[in-house]
């Protein structure tokens, strides 16, 4: 089995300079394993994570300085290696921004996405993030998936983190019927996390923010009470609205006194999960009176996004089907690869109007 590269081919990626530093750099475009693929990238979103590593220069991932970023992507099949059964060039297809790999022993144990080929996990020089104009990733079968014709380009740009992500944290929230369920941060996590709450049953669902774009889609996605968090002690306002401790929180969002306040929420018995990001080198302390001084029967869970085929073309059927539109999380259009610098910039300015910006290569 051999490895297949367009002949002499470059391409451009929005790389990590250093610190506080992105630029477009010519790479070369990489050679295709037998089970990889090359996608020719259409529409990229840039997150909060791109802008973390380059406001810390990838001081967390050393490795990724010099390499493109970016994990949210749409694209067109190029290119895929000889044995690859499930895709073909000309496919549009939506990228794993997780990609487990499934020839392994964690796979094996059911526990896939602990062992992730993703380019935040791996130290491999040919492969970075998917702000390029060529996407590679090492594993086509198993981590691109299909965009069914029905779906926009928008939508399946949401699908890869931003709904995995929350649906996966709020799949460990293990929500019942009628359950009533508190979501602390409604950025674009956290409003899919709504909606994967009242997909699952939850009856009323809390979403705690500040923005009114997010408070207008939380409600479209099913949420009924928005609280805004600048407004007094909003663990006690919703103690108080509903009549005691909820089931389930999905912490989505804040800082890691947010475990603390998910914690004062959750009712005993009940499951905390949380699929925010803390990336500060800090301590997260848990007060004593909302653990139940150590034996308040509430669970804790660090839940990671999840990835693969199966699990992208399961939630890409929801939006076929109607139950899910992750379209309004996209608030911002770029049409140009050359606008990436200015989509991030609306992160840097804590853009109150934004939600995701969407950034076509065209």
């Amino acid at each position: 089995m051999t490895t297949t590269q367009l002949p002499g081919a470059t391409m451009q990626g929005f790389v990590i300079a250093e610190k506080d530093k992105a630029e477009w750099r010519t790479l070369p475009v990489p050679a295709v394993n037998p089970y990889g693929a090359l996608v020719r990238t259409v529409v990229v979103s840039p997150c909060t994570t791109d802008v973390h590593l380059l406001q810390t220069g990838s001081a967390s991932i050393p490795w990724l300085v010099g390499k493109p970023i970016g994990h949210e992507m749409v694209g067109i099949v190029e290119q895929v290696g000889e044995l690859v059964r499930e895709f073909k060039p000309g496919d549009r297809v939506v990228v794993s921004a997780c990609q487990p790999d499934f020839r392994s022993l964690e796979a094996q144990a059911g526990q896939p996405k602990l062992h992730n080929t993703s380019q935040y996990w791996v130290d491999d020089p040919d492969r970075g993030g998917s702000v390029v104009d060529y996407y590679y990733l090492l594993d086509a079968d198993m981590n691109l998936a299909h965009i069914p014709d029905s779906v926009t380009d928008e939508q399946a740009l949401m699908i890869p983190d931003m709904a995995a992500t929350a649906f996966e944290g709020v799949r460990e929230l293990g929500i019942g019927y009628g359950d009533t369920v508190a979501v602390l941060g409604v950025g674009p996590v956290g409003l899919m996390g709504v909606r994967a709450a009242v997909l699952h049953g939850a009856g009323r669902v809390f979403a705690i923010g500040s923005r009114p774009v997010s408070f207008q889609v939380a409600t479209a996605y099913g949420a009924t009470d928005t609280i805004d968090y600048h407004e007094g002690d909003f663990v006690a306002e919703i103690l108080e609205r509903n009549g005691g401790p909820v089931d389930a929180v999905l912490v989505a969002g804040g800082t890691t006194a947010s475990i603390t306040d998910a914690l004062r929420l959750v009712r005993r018995g009940g499951t905390v999960a949380n699929v925010a990001a803390f990336f500060a080198d800090e301590t997260t302390v848990l007060d004593n009176v909302a653990w139940g001084y150590g034996y308040g029967e509430k669970t804790i869970k660090a839940v990671e996004c999840s990835g693969g085929r199966w699990f992208l073309e399961k939630l890409l059927a929801l939006v076929e089907h109607g139950r899910l539109d992750p379209a309004p999380l996209i608030t911002h259009r770029f049409h140009g690869k050359d606008h990436t610098a200015e989509a991030l910039q609306l992160f840097l300015d804590h853009d109150r109007t934004l939600l995701k910006p969407a950034v076509y290569f065209d």
